[in-house]
């Protein structure tokens, strides 16, 4: 049951972010989010190093968000600021990394698969943000090869983060 609130609860709250921001309501997904994390910190979490690792890996992912953003590979609407990723991908990235140890699991220590998916499922994010008006990008072959090839590094990366984090004692 858990892992179906995890899945689910994830998808709608990055569905509630990208649509806050098509309808001009930035922080609704991102309420909605925190509201996720808080009922997945109070009955998910097994360990308490989980904790570290969402906030070290909702890190990376504003790191990287951030430098799409500064580069203008990306143009986010619904920014907070104008140097960082806006808090509505701050959020997605928040709910993503909550999935790792629960609804994609499965994907723990398999590096190619999750290269794969990351490469696949990366790029599409984007373009559904496009298509919402979310986010504006030019949508070429070389735009896409690089979020893949980025996706494809850092969802990998994500579990490995993820995979050290477990190993502490």
């Amino acid at each position: 049951m858990k892992k179906i609130f995890n899945i689910f609860g994830f998808q709608l709250c990055w569905w509630a972010c990208v649509l806050g921001v098509k309808y001009e309501n930035p922080y609704i997904g991102p309420a909605l989010m925190s509201i996720f994390i808080f009922i997945h910190f109070r009955y998910c979490v097994i360990e308490k190093k989980e904790y570290s690792f969402i906030i070290v890996s909702t890190l990376l992912g504003t790191l990287v968000d951030s430098i799409f953003l500064n580069t203008t590979l990306i143009e986010y609407n619904g920014l907070t600021f104008n140097f960082i990723a806006p808090f509505w991908i701050i959020a997605m990235w928040a709910g993503f990394s909550a999935t790792v140890n629960h609804s994609l699991d499965w994907l723990k220590n398999n590096y190619l698969f999750c290269f794969l998916l990351g490469a696949i499922s990366g790029p599409l994010s984007y373009v559904a943000g496009l298509k919402f008006n979310a986010i504006s990008f030019d949508l070429s072959i070389t735009v896409v090869s690089i979020l893949a090839i980025s996706w494809g590094i850092i969802v990998p990366g994500i579990f490995f983060i993820n995979n050290i984090f477990s190993e502490k004692k």
